[in-house]
């Protein structure tokens, strides 16, 4: 759609009309009645949907329907109904196809994965009722110490991370589904999380140039519709402002030197890097005025707030008409940005689109065919990093007295379910998935969940093991760490005191291994989805070869792209 015409459906708008276009904003429950506050009586433009909204595809539909009904009734404009469909992070998790996420793809070398993969994300989406996919994540994953990129990062390679971020749009773009590439100009070289505070990269600018930018210009350059910002601070861009809140980072460098026309969207303002740091009304203020399109807050909350979280936002929404009114921001600016907004939505044809079907829903939404691209993918992604003596693949004798292990701490799941509205989601437990599929082939296998510490007290059962498998797992969640330390230990003391082969089948992504660089194998799914651990298993047992290739480096052991056959 031209921008002038754009601009002419501004002009029919009234102002609180144009700035609720501006805002992403979050609901809690399944039925859209919390929704129609927002929706309806203050004209909000898009909707952040997760787990906490979305039931079943069946219900997905229904509600989508009913949320694009609320918006007609109060602006008369569709809304963006978006979600983080990124593989690592999902919704619709119980039934929906996330694959291997996107470190997993980028283990595979494979853009076709990567373009097929998303595909499906944009598939299942479209058949849902949503229209926009929070991804892909254009961050280049180089700090090994990155507790919330990590696996939701294609790899540590610039270039590889662009050729994957350039599959991913096309895939979405080919199933009729919004991109927004994520988190401008780059999260993957921070240790610490900005659900929990300010981050920073201190790159200079030829290596932010030369790492951090790549992707995001890979983005721009195929059509990328929405560039999402980070609440991060680039003191060589610039040393005032987070990039949220950066005039010279959203508009000189994003808009100016690279070229973006499309809608920016700032990263969630629900996140402790902002509301830690800044009013919260002032930020909105700040990041219009510096070039942001549209303001997220998009996860619910993280088990811990009280308060009506609708209310808040609305009274943000509220707010930015006020700082119209009394002129702390320009008229102009938001006439900008809704008509960048406005055009997005004509482009897509989101006014003509039909009501999504509960029926259709079902049928696409993890059906047999998605199943099965999910699967191959899977395979392709897992990586053989070590295997001395070639005790991988399995055989008759190795396998005679199997023992499996897991010793996953229980707090890091109650920590994820304690956060509602985004994350993994995930349904059913990597290790569990993995030792049902190991006891499938060896009923007699003995395993075994121990608690820190318990392995001393079970010595004597571990005797006599022709080989132990120890599944391990971590999440990239939102506010907090994953804790590991304990399946850590168990590992450790296994290598130190053990005579038979240990073999770590890991469900999570490969930083781990420089904890016990003596393990006899190490199989790494790079994901933790069941079609991973699956995947796994049967490389373990020697049904599949492993054709994955390590997308990241482990520090002083083993490089980007290595990665082994069987001997």
């Amino acid at each position: 759609m031209p921008l002038r015409r754009a601009t002419a459906s501004v002009d029919r708008l009234t102002l609180e009309q144009k700035v609720g276009q501006m805002f992403m904003l979050a609901f809690a429950g399944s039925t859209a009645a919390s929704a129609a506050t927002l929706l309806r009586d203050h004209h909000v433009g898009a909707c952040y949907l997760s787990n906490d909204n979305l039931v079943d595809p069946a219900q997905s539909a229904t509600l989508m329907a009913e949320l694009q009904g609320l918006a007609r009734a109060g602006s008369g404009v569709p809304a963006l109904l978006a979600a983080d469909q990124e593989g690592a992070w999902a919704v619709l998790t119980r039934h929906s196809c996330p694959g291997p996420g996107n470190m997993g793809l980028g283990a595979t070398g494979a853009v076709d994965d990567t373009r097929e993969m998303y595909t499906v994300f944009g598939e299942e989406l479209r058949a849902a009722g949503l229209n926009a996919d929070l991804a892909p994540a254009a961050d280049v994953n180089s700090n090994p110490l990155n507790s919330i990129i990590g696996m939701r990062s294609f790899g540590e390679d610039p270039e590889a991370v662009a050729r994957h971020v350039r599959a991913a749009v096309a895939g979405l773009h080919d199933a009729g589904i919004i991109a927004a590439a994520k988190h401008f100009p780059g999260h993957g070289d921070s240790s610490i999380d900005t659900h929990r505070g300010l981050a920073r990269v201190d790159g200079d600018r030829q290596a932010l140039g030369r790492r951090e930018l790549v992707p995001f210009r890979a983005a721009v350059d195929c059509g990328v519709d929405i560039v999402m910002t980070s609440h991060i601070m680039f003191p060589a861009l610039d040393p005032e402002h987070p990039a949220t809140l950066s005039p010279v980072i959203l508009g000189d460098l994003l808009r100016g030197t690279m070229g973006f026309g499309g809608v920016i969207l700032t990263d969630s303002f629900n996140m402790q890097a902002i509301r830690r740091a800044y009013d919260p009304l002032d930020a909105v203020v700040q990041t219009v005025q510096a070039g942001a399109d549209m303001v997220l807050l998009a996860e619910e909350r993280y088990g811990d707030e009280s308060g009506d979280y609708v209310e808040r936002q609305v009274r943000l929404v509220a707010g930015l008409v006020r700082a119209v009114r009394q002129g702390r921001l320009p008229a102009s600016r938001v006439d900008d940005a809704v008509a960048r907004i406005l055009a997005l939505k004509a482009r897509y044809g989101l006014a003509d689109r039909p009501v999504a079907s509960a029926t259709a829903a079902v049928k696409a939404v993890g059906s047999p065919a998605h199943r099965e691209i999910e699967r191959r993918v899977a395979a392709d992604a897992v990586v053989l990093i070590q295997n001395r003596g070639g005790v991988v693949p399995l055989n008759a004798e190795r396998s005679q007295r199997l023992v499996v292990l897991s010793a996953t701490d229980e707090e890091g799941y109650h920590r994820m379910a304690a956060g509602r509205g985004i994350g993994p989601n995930v349904v059913e437990r990597p290790a569990e998935v993995a030792t049902a599929e190991i006891r499938r082939r060896r009923p007699d296998a003995l395993s075994l969940s121990l608690r820190d510490g318990e392995w001393e007290a079970q010595a004597g059962r571990l005797a006599g093991a022709s080989a132990f498998v120890v599944v391990t797992e971590k999440f990239p969640l939102a506010g907090f760490d994953f804790p590991d330390a304990t399946q850590h230990r168990l590992i450790q003391w296994l290598v130190s005191t053990q005579t038979s082969p240990v073999i770590v089948l890991a469900c999570r992504d490969p930083y781990e291994l420089a904890a016990f660089p003596g393990v006899d194998a190490y199989i790494c799914a790079v994901g933790y989805r069941p079609a991973c651990a699956r995947a796994a298993v049967d490389v373990l047992f020697g049904d599949t070869a492993p054709r994955g290739r390590l997308p990241v480096s482990i520090p002083g052991l083993h490089p980007v792209g290595h990665g082994l056959n069987y001997p």
